[in-house]
């Protein structure tokens, strides 16, 4: 590796230090020697002082060698960043046609990145879900959410390239466990909005001074599933419309942007839009059209009570979204907690959504999260659904209580 001339100098510097010593001891030496002409310095004594200066000097060299390597690994260190979360969470829930008690380590996250310069970044987040991936798993999986270059341009703003979260919603970009109350993330996150949420693309970013920022993407866009090759193929199924990067078809590319306010201390405004052209990617047998998101959420702390709020709505075009009854997909929750000194806190949240019509689904939670550590959290909450809830079937679906431990570093 080579270093800059002003690393150079840094380390050199001592080096040189050192040989001048080394020099103004053996000139002392021979001026010492001259003036006491009258007594010679015999060869056995002038080698002895020249090994006892070899010895100072190697003493010397090796030392300012072993500040060099951790000068150099220090440095190094300086520009890796790791971190990672992880959840285990416990389900003991019931339905009219059955009874879930499971366990299962939900996910384990690490994160890894690097800075090339003060100005560009590398960002990755890797994360191995439910623990098994293999084809004897029904739900593991081995995920990159995150893998993008991120450049300071135009004075404070930030160009982006790669795989990155969508800024919808408020735990999309956050949810590391301690950051939220429940110990699954709020249902209108994981149904109307698809969370977690990653797409490939470009995006620009930016924070005035005034407490407003933006952030504007170009990304690839949902393909969902096709009923012309799949007779049980669910074409307005948003969720698992996602591409997720892999071999992500973009003839039609989704735009999105987020406008968001945090100008006032404890108070967060935040609105957010995402139009896809064509739910199908221009298929050779169209069977799904176009695709509008707008939501937005306000976040407000006093003292030590917060108050959330969070609506969105798909609105589908064409004629099979309509005639299919989900034309409108949309849902909201209100959440109210209270931080109990620094290591308790209890929340309530309601939360409606429909996803077809005449689907009327709602949940209510209340619970509370212990926090032995600022990172570290436990979490014990009571879940009950509505019948159009706990119809929807799947894992997380049905009335009972949770619990959880998470944590982050």
């Amino acid at each position: 590796m080579k270093m800059n001339t002003k690393k150079q100098a840094h380390f050199y510097k001592p080096m040189l230090t050192t040989l001048s010593v080394a020099i103004m001891t053996m000139s002392g030496l021979n001026a010492s020697a001259q003036e006491a002409g009258d007594e010679p310095v015999s060869r056995a004594e002038l080698e002895q002082r020249i090994s006892e200066l070899e010895s100072l000097l190697n003493e010397r060299l090796g030392a300012l060698a072993d500040t060099m390597d951790e000068n150099l690994a220090q440095e190094s260190t300086k520009q890796v960043h790791l971190g990672g979360y992880g959840e285990l969470h416990y389900n003991n829930l019931s339905t009219d046609d059955e009874d879930k008690r499971q366990i299962d380590l939900h996910r384990l996250v690490l994160f890894i990145g690097y800075d090339y310069s003060d100005s560009i970044r590398f960002v990755s987040e890797f994360e191995v879900e439910h623990t098994l991936v293999s084809g004897g798993s029904q739900y593991g999986a081995v995920e990159i959410e995150q893998a993008y270059i991120e450049m300071d341009v135009l004075n404070g703003a930030q160009f982006r390239t790669g795989v990155m979260l969508m800024p919808i919603g408020i735990v999309n970009e956050t949810h590391e466990p301690p950051t939220f109350y429940g110990t699954e993330r709020p249902i209108i996150e994981t149904t109307v909005i698809p969370s977690t949420w990653y797409s490939a693309g470009i995006s620009l970013s930016d924070t005035l001074d005034n407490g407003l920022s933006y952030d504007v993407l170009i990304t690839e866009g949902f393909k969902t599933e096709d009923p012309t090759t799949n007779d049980a193929a669910d074409p307005f199924d948003l969720k698992a419309g996602k591409q997720k990067s892999s071999y992500a078809s973009v003839f039609d590319p989704a735009i999105t942007a987020r406008l968001r306010y945090r100008g006032i201390t404890g108070l967060e405004i935040a609105g957010y839009t995402q139009y896809q052209p064509d739910l199908d990617q221009s298929a050779e047998e169209s069977y799904a059209d176009s695709a509008l998101l707008l939501g937005g959420h306000v976040i407000y702390t006093l003292k030590d009570t917060t108050f959330t709020a969070l609506y969105a709505r798909w609105d589908l075009e064409g004629d099979a979204a309509e005639e299919a009854g989900k034309s409108e997909q949309y849902g909201g929750y209100v959440e109210v907690s209270q931080r109990l000194g620094e290591k308790w806190g209890v929340f309530a949240r309601q939360s409606n959504w429909s996803q077809s019509e005449d689907d009327s689904a709602a949940q209510t939670d209340f619970g509370v999260n212990y926090y032995p550590h600022p990172d570290v959290v436990f979490k014990a909450d009571v879940q009950m659904q509505n019948d159009d809830a706990e119809s929807r079937g799947d894992i997380n679906s049905g009335s009972g209580f949770n619990l959880g431990m998470g944590y982050q570093f």
